[in-house]
């Protein structure tokens, strides 16, 4: 049931197709896979804290699984990004805020993808290479979904490992690599994501405790080129309780507190922040619905919407007294032929409401913000088919 609850839940919330068709008898054999999506997303933001954008491409990751034992999965290929109409994209592509663009730029954005699976016990998974962020089951504050559809394939290792009671996932995600006299520092990402979960009784109404943590470091050792050293912290903690219903409704509601903390970062006008988040989630197989409210004092969020941050992502020294944001999201998915046929085709909303806030700008002035709507809405097929090669 565990498992269930963790499939419904990143079906709705990331539009995560289940892609492990590989069982035990298909050892040593070869297969292909093609998994792909299309999407269209538009973001109506307007404003001094996000400004909008639009998405309209499609993501291509054909690769081949080749399983030479029960314990060890080997996938191999190619992790294609293009959206309609680009012409170049940007050299280095982390899409934590858009549009991001380099000076160095490059006709097409394909990258290597290689992924080895290890099985060591029953429910513990450890990857090399590039890695499965939908299992870093992050809340909207620190991690933005659409990273899930356009972001660029973490690579690192990783360790998950699921129980009746433990849901855990630790990864460090190295987004860059230098040599000597290089004149960019190290950077990576590194997180633990875990949630401890207590049955209430056999109704099953279930208790959990979710624990987030999320660290991104600048700098490393170079003999020839001092670099700064910057790291950025996100964390949270809080309860919920969830429970799924006979008609195979699953409903949750959790209160998380979270914090920054950052030291080395001089583009950041404040060292600590924290917010509150609760969340009410309703989802069946094919629709869910979320709401939610923030509040955050000095809040910047490192992976997560820049809806949340009392940082502004467009006006360069403009900061927030206070940010509070009711999130309302609504989704609905179809599939031809049910979830594990490969395909679905997703369509999604999302409305940000700003309550009132004071900003203070860089120059010291300041300006009183009233209430205003931010809007979002996308559509997106997805797609998984397999040949056997072998």
């Amino acid at each position: 049931m565990k498992k269930l609850l963790g499939y419904i839940a990143l079906m709705g919330l990331m539009g995560v197709l289940p892609i492990n068709p590989t069982h035990a008898q298909d050892t040593n054999n070869l297969l292909f896979h093609i998994e792909g999506s299309t999407f269209f997303i538009d973001n109506e933001y307007f404003g001094d804290r996000v400004s909008g954008y639009t998405l309209p491409g499609f993501v291509l990751r054909p690769h081949v699984e080749w399983q030479p034992s029960q314990n060890v999965v080997i996938n191999g290929g190619l992790h294609w990004l293009n959206y309609w109409g680009a012409r170049d994209y940007p050299a280095t592509t982390a899409y934590g805020v858009y549009p991001i663009y380099d000076s160095v730029s490059r006709p097409m954005h394909v990258l290597p993808w290689l992924q080895a699976n290890f099985y060591f016990v029953p429910g513990m998974k450890f990857t090399l290479g590039s890695l499965d962020a939908s299992s870093h089951d992050l809340p909207w504050p620190m991690y933005n979904q659409e990273l899930m559809t356009v972001a660029d394939p973490e690579t690192g290792f990783q360790l998950t490992y699921e129980n009746r009671w433990i849901d855990m996932d630790v990864w460090c995600d190295w987004r860059e690599y230098i040599w000597d006299r290089s004149p960019v520092p190290e950077r990576f990402t590194a997180g633990v994501s875990g949630k401890l979960s207590l049955d209430i009784d056999k109704s099953w109404w279930m208790i959990h405790l979710p624990i987030h943590f999320v660290v991104q470091h600048e700098g490393g050792q170079n003999m020839s080129v001092p670099h700064n050293i910057n790291n950025n912290f996100n964390g949270s903690t809080g309860l919920g309780v969830s429970k799924l219903w006979k008609n195979y409704i699953w409903t949750s509601l959790c209160c998380r507190a979270m914090w920054y903390h950052q030291h080395g970062n001089d583009a950041v006008p404040f060292s600590n922040g924290w917010g509150i988040y609760p969340e009410f989630v309703l989802h069946s197989n094919h629709w869910s619905l979320m709401a939610s409210y923030w509040y955050g004092k000095d809040f910047v969020p490192l992976l997560g919407s820049w809806h949340y941050s009392n940082l502004s992502a467009n006006t360069p020294g403009l900061t927030f007294d206070r940010t509070r944001v009711v999130t309302l999201y609504a989704d609905w998915n179809w599939s031809p032929n049910g979830y594990s046929h490969g395909c679905c085709l997703r369509f999604y909303g999302t409305l940000y409401h700003y309550l009132p806030s004071t900003g203070t700008f860089a120059d010291g002035t300041t300006k009183d913000y009233g209430h205003r709507n931010q809007i979002a809405f996308g559509v997106k097929f997805q797609f998984y088919p397999t040949i056997r090669l072998h």
